[in-house]
């Protein structure tokens, strides 16, 4: 699923029209960005948490570790 694929679930799912989607996922995107570029972790409770490791060379990565309920639910949930 690619950015617009996922825009496109988020409208359909809210009953929205796929600009005010955007509009959304691009905000939530741009605060993890802001949030992560401070050096800062993102923690959301039931989901899982995006930090910043720094590698031998010096440069930061994003990463995501999933949290405990979403781990559960890919391996109980066949999707929607």
């Amino acid at each position: 699923m690619n950015k617009t694929d996922f825009i496109r679930a988020v409208a359909k799912r809210q009953g929205i029209t796929f600009r005010k989607a955007s509009r959304e996922v691009n905000d939530v995107m741009d605060t993890l960005r802001v949030i992560l570029s401070r050096g800062e972790d993102v923690q959301l409770g039931g989901f899982g948490t995006f930090d910043v490791l720094t590698d031998l060379m010096g440069e930061r990565i994003p990463v995501f570790k999933g949290g405990k309920a979403l781990r559960k639910a890919l391996n109980t949930i066949k999707g929607e």
